[in-house]
């Protein structure tokens, strides 16, 4: 770290790629072969000796948090069952609309196919299946800030070891971002990891997770 405690360039450049981190603490390559691929990507350091410093102090410090267990993270996975939710849309409101919104769900409550209500600091993110996205809309009226139609989530339901493993989520969404899978809202409640996609990326997730889960 710099004397103002921020990441200097090469341990900024390595910090910003979990990939590269992982594989530096695991020595799946050399600090002196991978400051040689940052020179050719462009990156300026005083000398191929201080790049090779850096990156091996960067690397005991990594090394000691030992936050990450890829074994524990495994056997998460391969016990976690998969669902598929397909005909879903997503739509975002103002906070103003908090109340409408707490009727609507109770009008609906048991009778939805798919619900999910998040508030955030600026918003209301509601994922519901299509049979009622319609109704949520038109009563929500100027409230709505954004719709998505046609998407679908992939649920994920692991062990209850999951709410205190760090990494779960990173890997699951890496391994997917490695695929061109993108995530257009990722939900979590209790053991169930929830990842809200258009229908052909869930198709992909949810064959990809599958080889993973039982």
């Amino acid at each position: 770290m710099s004397e103002e405690g921020k990441p200097r360039g090469v341990e900024r450049k390595v910090l910003l790629n979990p990939f590269v981190a992982y594989g530096l603490i695991k020595g799946f390559f050399s600090a002196r072969k991978l400051c040689k691929v940052l020179a050719e990507q462009g990156l300026e350091f005083e000398s191929t000796g201080e790049c090779v410093k850096q990156l091996r102090r960067l690397s005991n410090r990594l090394g000691e948090l030992r936050g990450f267990d890829e074994r524990l993270v495994a056997r998460i996975l391969e016990e976690s069952s998969l669902e598929l939710k397909t005909d879903l849309a997503v739509l975002s409101v103002d906070l103003g609309a908090y109340p409408e919104v707490l009727k609507l769900v109770s009008e609906i409550r048991g009778r939805a196919r798919f619900l999910s209500v998040i508030q955030s600091v600026s918003s209301i993110t509601i994922v519901i299946d299509r049979e009622h996205a319609g109704h949520f809309i038109e009563r929500l009226g100027a409230h709505v800030l954004y719709t998505a139609n046609n998407v679908s989530a992939v649920i994920m339901v692991s062990p209850d070891e999951v709410i205190n493993t760090p990494g779960f989520i990173s890997v699951v969404t890496s391994l997917l971002s490695l695929h061109g899978i993108n995530i257009l809202q990722l939900l979590s409640c209790h053991r169930d990891t929830i990842m809200i996609m258009s229908e052909e990326d869930s198709r992909k997730a949810f064959q990809l997770l599958s080889e993973l889960s039982r």
